[in-house]
């Protein structure tokens, strides 16, 4: 189990056909930052929820976050911003 301070890999795959989560709404996959259902061809899985490529950004300066990701309280930060919101 990955902790807090445990970088978060943001894993790419694509959109589920089933039920997966509580955002999960009968349509599909439901976007953890934008609340809009992905129709995208592939989604991420980040901290046990979907976002769009789009939508992973860092929640203090919004820059667009690949293959690390810092999370707390269900929030995504880059490294920098993860460290100074301690």
């Amino acid at each position: 189990m990955k902790t807090e301070d445990s970088p978060q890999p943001c894993q790419q795959q694509p959109p589920s056909s089933t039920p997966f989560g509580p955002e999960y709404r009968g349509g599909g996959e439901v976007c953890a930052g934008c609340e809009s259902p992905i129709a995208d061809r592939f989604l991420l899985r980040v901290n046990e929820r979907s976002w769009h490529e789009t939508c992973v950004k860092c929640a203090v300066c919004l820059s667009a976050l690949s293959g690390t990701c810092y999370c707390r309280d269900r929030l995504l930060y880059c490294k920098h911003d993860y460290e100074n919101e301690k």
